[in-house]
């Protein structure tokens, strides 16, 4: 679980530089916008669209913050598997709402209330739910 932890803690700093990727790319475009800092991809078309890819690069840049804030100054003291819940929980709660300015990526989403990326991140935001509030929990009655 120690692995976990320290992977959990640079896992955020990867995500966002992947998400920048996505932006210069021109992958997973947002929906169109009126917003003024849409962007617009050429490769795509003229619309200008959100930039779902910068949101969730500037939520995990924050996340990376934090985690190292947490680590440096709590690491000691917050129980085993903590930064690997809040990493899960995090990343997945941000990219299930961020889901909402994204235009779907398959046809067969259209008529779902929630598309395939908003259904697959509840079970990883349960899973870092358990880890920050329960995992050391279910250890510590196990060695009694």
């Amino acid at each position: 679980m120690n692995v976990l932890d320290m992977i959990a803690v640079a896992t955020p700093i990867t995500a966002c530089f992947i998400r920048l990727a996505n932006l210069m790319n021109s992958e997973i475009i947002g929906k169109p916008t009126d917003a003024p800092w849409a962007f617009v991809f050429e490769r795509i078309d003229m619309l200008p669209r959100h930039p779902g890819q910068l949101y969730e690069a500037i939520a995990y840049l924050l996340l990376f913050f934090i985690m190292l804030y947490l680590y440096k100054n709590y690491g000691k003291k917050l129980h085993r598997g903590f930064f690997f819940g809040l990493c899960l929980s995090y990343i997945f709660t941000f990219r299930f709402f961020i889901e909402f300015v994204k235009e779907n990526q398959e046809s067969f989403e259209d008529g779902m209330m929630f598309n395939m990326g908003q259904w697959l991140s509840v079970p990883f935001i349960l899973i870092g739910f358990y880890f920050m509030f329960f995992y050391e929990r279910k250890k510590r009655m196990e060695k009694k």
